[in-house]
């Protein structure tokens, strides 16, 4: 599925159609959309050695052009609307179209911004969008609540899928009973353990893998030194958890892929 293919899209939660626009592509012949992110190759070269050494790839975000038509007549006011719709926001919304639902582009306007017309009040609106970075994103999923408060010492199991290609940290909001420990062990990603330690009896944490950030509902309380091992992640495939430690625990996560 591809953006030219599209009838309408979605952006900030709103879909084209009920503003009054469709996704039209003016192209003739072959059409072209979005395969992979742009990449660099980072390279030093010595003097002496015509091969360089390679140092790393770097990504960038990707501009989307997109045109959207006008499916009756406009006037002032409804291009006031969509402009601020489209172009006054603050920071990247999401993005997604009628043929491909699952994939989400995160985009600001930038650029420059044209409206074409037939001087009878009909045409389109050609826009440039901005990626926030080089990947494209899944809708938000949420797992069940897991209910561990009767865990034993040999941990809870609980499996969850990354389907994309890339790496994906979730957001774990976590409910503690009893005072304590909560360790999250990921068996496909070598066994690798995040441990936090000096919880309260129902007090409940968010912890943020993405801004490797730990947020308490208790005033003033603070675990940046309770922590041990690096922040949960989900590998591509399926991902083989094991939390220690009684609690109730639930999974915010947003899949990433190349493209």
């Amino acid at each position: 599925m591809t953006i030219s293919e599209s009838l309408y899209f979605v952006y900030d939660g709103i879909r084209s159609d009920e503003m009054g626009l469709i996704n039209v592509n003016m192209q003739s012949g072959m059409q072209e959309d979005l395969f992979m992110p742009e990449q660099s190759i980072k390279e030093v070269t010595i003097r002496g050695n015509d091969t360089p050494y390679f140092i790393e790839t770097e990504r960038r975000p990707f501009t989307l052009n997109l045109t959207f038509a006008f499916e009756d007549t406009f006037n002032d006011e409804k291009i006031q609307t969509i402009e601020n719709w489209l172009g006054n926001k603050t920071f990247y919304k999401p993005l997604y179209f009628s043929d491909n639902l699952e994939k989400w582009y995160y985009v600001l306007y930038t650029g420059e911004s044209t409206l074409l017309h037939n001087c009878l009040k009909q045409g389109y609106v050609q826009i440039q969008m901005r990626s926030i970075s080089p990947y494209t994103y899944s809708p938000i999923y949420e797992s069940n609540i897991y209910d561990l408060t009767t865990n034993t010492t040999e941990g809870t199991e609980i499996v969850i899928n990354n389907s994309r290609n890339l790496i994906c940290k979730p957001t774990i909001l976590l409910y503690k009973i009893g005072n304590g420990e909560i360790s999250i062990r990921n068996d496909s990603d070598r066994g690798k353990t995040f441990r936090i330690i000096n919880l309260f009896n129902d007090e409940s944490i968010v912890i943020d893998s993405s801004k490797e950030d730990i947020i308490s509902d208790i005033p003033l309380t603070f675990h940046f030194d309770d922590y041990f091992g690096e922040f949960p992640v989900f590998v591509p495939g399926a991902n083989y958890l094991r939390v220690f430690g009684n609690c109730k625990i639930k999974f915010k996560y947003q899949y990433i892929n190349n493209g």
